[in-house]
């Protein structure tokens, strides 16, 4: 059985029991495991077609890091100038266009101009880390559009949400939040199939939080709701093996495997920077499943 969902006027993302690879594509200076990895547009738009050709079904430019600030990130990342995010995310996003007219692409902004700009880029999704109170302005922008948008579960901003979050059960307060902000989002006039909820790991929350949000995909959202799960390299994952940000592959497929299970009952995107690996290994777990090609397309 497979699911299609639009997810603007031009493209679609089909999916089967697997979770399909949104590719993390930042172009920023400062992300907390490749910042700065990109001399030019170019080379990132080139990185950008790789990723499809490998198999990602969407990527997600970013041009501002959201590295939360916290005990990991200390003071975490500095805000720039919706300008400067324009000038970094744009030129990539209109070169990888014209490289993959069929490709989703996704920007990773919490600005309305940001976001109008890429829609008019040629953008799919707006994927907004600051998920739960989202700009009313870019509510309406994303319905106009008839884009799809990301809700990611961040209490305060990336700089303040550690110090605005506390649960005392973060699995049903987690699901209540995300609950809220898709209603919210609806009654702006996002369709339903159309809003992906993200749990938002790293943001606000401890290790042993995570790992419950992880365990507990599932029952986030009500069956059929989309999910993105952006657990990859992350802090959390760390606090097992003791291993850093860039040695964190093992640990990142085991959070794949997990989200492999909630794709059983609803669209699963996970948002990854190893995209080859991860592919290769859900190509293994389709064989395994007898699912064979059905994966996200």
């Amino acid at each position: 059985m497979r699911d299609t969902l639009s997810l603007s006027k031009a493209r679609s993302l089909s999916f089967g029991p697997l979770p399909g690879v949104m590719a993390i594509l930042n172009v920023t200076p400062d992300s907390f495991s490749d910042g700065g990895r990109f001399t030019s547009a170019e080379a990132a738009a080139e990185e950008g077609a790789r990723y499809a050709d490998l198999g990602a079904a969407i990527v997600d430019i970013g041009g501002e890091s959201t590295r939360p600030k916290g005990r990991t990130y200390g003071e975490g990342a500095g805000e720039i100038s919706s300008d400067e995010e324009e000038k970094r995310v744009l030129p990539v996003l209109s070169l990888l266009r014209s490289m993959r007219p069929s490709l989703a692409l996704s920007v990773d902004t919490r600005r309305a101009s940001v976001a109008r700009a890429a829609l008019d880029a040629g953008a799919d999704v707006v994927n907004v880390v600051t998920g739960l109170d989202v700009p009313a302005d870019l509510l309406e922008l994303v319905a106009s559009r008839g884009a799809a948008i990301v809700l990611n579960h961040c209490r305060g901003m990336p700089s303040t949400t550690f110090e605005e979050s506390s649960f005392s059960d973060v699995v049903s307060e987690v699901t209540a939040d995300l609950r809220a902000a898709r209603a919210r989002a609806i009654s702006a006039g996002i369709s339903e199939q159309r809003i992906f909820l993200d749990p938002g790991f790293g943001f606000g929350k401890t290790p042993d939080q995570n790992f419950a949000l992880l365990g507990a995909l599932d029952r986030l959202a009500p069956p059929s709701v989309p999910l993105v799960v952006g657990a990859s390299r992350k802090a959390f994952l760390g606090a097992v093996s003791g291993a850093l940000v860039n040695d964190r592959l093992p640990e990142s497929l085991a959070a794949v495997a997990a989200s492999a299970a909630a794709a059983r009952t609803r669209p699963v995107l996970v948002r990854v920077h190893d995209v080859e690996e991860t592919v290769r290994f859900l190509a293994v777990l389709a064989k395994a499943d007898g699912a064979g090609s059905r994966r996200v397309t």
